[in-house]
């Protein structure tokens, strides 16, 4: 197995009285895409941490590992194409953005090293 020399993290703030929605999607949904990346060779690890008390920055942080750093400048595009993979109807894809945006916000990302 690789080793990860670098990561990526995303972090969310499920919207109000959406912290179970949102944990649900990620575990139904967004992680079979994250897999199928995962398969590919894409990326080489995830997890997603949960912080549910009251007034936290977030709710939701996604750490993503990869071998290189141009391996995570592609990120987007490799989960965009796994997720083509898994669900061919773009109609279908659409109404899924639809849905999660209503669960959740952007609240930042940041890029690391691993020493």
């Amino acid at each position: 197995m690789a080793t990860p020399h670098c990561a990526r993290v995303i972090y969310w703030r499920a919207n109000p009285g959406q912290f179970e929605a949102y944990t649900n999607y990620l575990r139904d949904i967004v992680e079979p895409i994250d897999h199928e990346a995962q398969r590919r060779g894409d990326l080489l690890g995830f997890t997603t941490l949960m912080d549910a008390s009251p007034g936290a920055p977030w709710t939701h942080m996604r750490l993503f590992t990869f071998e290189n750093p141009a391996q995570r400048a592609n990120m987007v595009a490799a989960l965009a194409q796994a997720a083509t993979t898994l669900t061919p109807d773009a109609g279908k894809r659409a109404a899924r953005a639809a849905h999660v945006a209503t669960l959740r916000e952007r609240v930042g990302e940041s890029d690391f090293d691993i020493l």
